[in-house]
Parts: C-alpha cells; structure tokens; sequence
C-alpha cells in the first residue's frame, strides 16, 4: 500500500491518474498503427471520390451541348432528305443540321494532320453527315428511336457519342457504389479504433474502476477516450487529406487534356470530420460494455 497526499490508502499498481486514457501525440505504438490503417481507408475513400468528381465534371462539361452524329453513306444519297426527316420527327431532338463534305473535310484534316490528304480528297471519301442536338438525353427509347430511323434508311449512329450521352446514369450508379464503398470502410475504421481504445481500457481496468468509486459519472470516465478516438481519427483524416495530392499532381497534366480541374479543398472537410466521427463512434462502442461492467461490478 502507498499513501497520496491526502493520506488515502491506494492500492499498489494503480495510476490514480486523472482523466481516463486521453494521450496528446506522440501516440503510443497502438494509437500509431490505429492512425496508419484508418489513413489509408480514409485515402481510399477520398481517392474513389476524386474519381467520381473527374468523371463528372468530363462528363458535365462535354453535356451542356449534346450532339450525336449520324452518318449516310454517299452511294444511298436518294435517302438523304427522308432520313433527315425521320431524325426531325424524334420529339427529343432538337435540331438537324446537314454536315457539308467540305466542312467535315476541313474538321478531318485538323485532326489527321499528318495524313497527307486534301481536303478534296477527304470529302470524296466522307459519309453524308447529320449533326443532331438532343434536348433530353435520359428519355426512354431515345437513342433506340434514333438508330431505328438511321437503320431505316441506310444510315449509321456513332455509338461513341450514344455512349457518352448516357453517362450522366453511369455516374450516378457509380456515386451510389461510391457511397456504399465509403460506409463499408466507415465501419471498418470504426472497428479498428475500437479495438485500439479497447485495449487501452483494459490495460487501465483498475484506474476506471477507482474512479467510478471515487463518484465518477460513466460519461465523466468514458469522454476522454471518446476525445482520443475523434483526435485519432481527425489526425488520419489530415494525413490522408495530404496523400491525395501527390496522387493530383501526378495526373495534372492527363486530367488538363480532359479539361478536368479536380478540387482537393472540398474533401478536406469531409476527411477531417468523418474521421473524427468514426473515431468517436469506435470510442462510444469500446467504453459502452468495460465502464458499464465496471459499474455494475
């Protein structure tokens, strides 16, 4: 037996030490390993939505004018006016505007710069061209109306442009993966900081337990393991926030041709405070059982 200040008896072995676990950096070796793992979950989940965010805004900017292509060949020229007509009837298309031969040709050689081919050489070889532009490109039966009229009459649908016009749903699935993706980790990181405060709490089982006798309320005891699991958290979210960006960097250049200027600064919030609050959650279900038990006991 060892007596305080207040000549109290203590029991030997037990760190009256006031409040709780709740340790400021550096971190023991636990809380350490804790932050490394619950970082790169939280890199993941910022690098997967810094994909959704390039996705979208590539896709975005090439949507505020839609057009799709449809191409006659020269040999089925009779055609013409009625396949023009059919692609006019489409309630969804806005607009057909008959592509000169010239005007495609000129388009072709800026393109194929080093084909060596003349502009009058090109347009002998170029389909007849319509340009449509689409007003709602989510209507059901839209671009099946579309190949059918072109079918009809000989024509060709540029698919590339047909599968980009229908991106918009792609990346809709794709935030809802995303999203899934992100709680599945949430929980994960949850787990392991739970884990973490858990051991923690059993390592000072005895100091929890003099404090509940010394009157100590179960929120008094449990709060600065909770203040620890949001701070282990906040910390793994700054330092994935930091990873991102070399991952930015490196692709500045690729993502400028595609005239995608990702923003980092807007999942700074969300990294910060989604690790604090997984942090929390997995203080909250580690001391939920070991202070209850202890006030029970």
């Amino acid at each position: 037996m060892k007596k305080n200040s207040a000549n109290e008896l203590i029991p030997e072995k037990v760190n009256p030490r006031l409040p709780g676990g709740f340790h400021l950096p550096p971190f023991g070796i636990h809380q350490t390993l804790a932050v490394i793992i619950v970082c790169i979950a939280l890199w993941a989940v910022g690098a997967i939505w810094l994909g959704v965010q390039a996705a979208s805004q590539w896709v975005g900017g090439w949507q505020d004018d839609i057009h799709v292509h449809v191409y006659l060949d020269n040999s089925k020229s009779a055609q013409e006016e009625e396949l023009a007509s059919a692609l006019e009837s489409i309630p969804q298309v806005s607009s057909v505007r008959r592509i000169s031969q010239a005007e495609a040709a000129r388009w072709m050689q800026e393109w194929l710069d080093s084909a060596g081919l003349s502009q009058k050489e090109l347009a002998e070889r170029l389909p007849i061209t319509f340009e449509l532009s689409i007003n709602d490109e989510k209507a059901e039966f839209l671009f099946t109306d579309i190949r059918d009229a072109a079918m009809r009459y000989g024509g060709e649908v540029n698919e590339s442009e047909v599968s980009m016009a229908k991106a918009h749903e792609w990346i809709s699935r794709a935030e809802y993966l995303a999203l899934f993706a992100s709680l599945i980790l949430a929980l994960a990181m949850a787990l392991i900081i739970s884990n973490t405060l858990r051991m923690m709490l059993l390592a000072r089982a005895d100091e929890i337990h003099l404090m509940r006798l010394m009157g100590a309320k179960e929120w008094f005891v449990r709060m600065p393991f909770i203040l620890e699991g949001m701070l282990l958290g906040g910390v793994a979210g700054i330092a994935a926030w930091l990873m991102l960006w070399p991952l930015i960097l490196g692709g500045e250049e690729w993502l400028g041709m595609l005239q995608v200027d990702l923003n980092a600064w807007v999942l700074l919030p969300p990294l910060l405070l989604g690790g604090a609050l997984v942090g929390a959650f997995g203080a909250v279900v580690a001391t939920a059982r070991v202070v209850s038990t202890e006030h029970s006991g």
